[in-house]
């Protein structure tokens, strides 16, 4: 009866189109600042979880509980390394659980070398597939 009532089918369909691709500011991972780009994709949903899987969860009063990951805990305290491997798979799919973009994290080569654990992985996304590697 009025122009602006919608159905509700109509509205979800307005807000799907206007929600598939987000954007996001790039961080140079390597010196923490903004570069100035604007990244949206699979770009975006791997910047965000590896500065997901980089923040200590519960050691910084500015992130929520949700927010990192507890991968550092795993270093220099001797565990099996079929704990390790394990734990490291829960944690890094727990975060990646936090982001509706990604479907699935697999894949896992995790190796130790002295007092760094470095972690392979494939992150599967609405936007495709990437392999990500990631230092602790």
């Amino acid at each position: 009866m009025f122009p602006f009532d919608l159905e509700d089918e109509e509205i979800d369909a307005e807000e799907l189109e206007e929600e598939t691709e987000k954007q996001e500011y790039e961080v140079d991972i390597e010196t923490g600042k903004l570069t100035g780009r604007m990244i949206s994709g699979i770009e975006a949903v791997k910047q965000w979880l590896t500065i997901a899987l980089a923040i200590d969860r519960y050691k910084y009063t500015q992130y929520s509980w949700e927010n990192g990951s507890e991968l550092s805990t795993l270093i220099g305290q001797g565990y099996e390394k079929d704990y390790v491997d394990s734990e490291v798979e829960r944690m890094i799919s727990e975060v990646a659980e936090l982001n509706d973009d990604i479907t699935d994290v697999s894949d896992f080569s995790i190796t130790f070398e002295g007092d760094r654990l470095t972690i392979s992985f494939k992150m599967s996304t609405v936007y495709g597939e990437e392999d990500m590697t990631v230092n602790v």
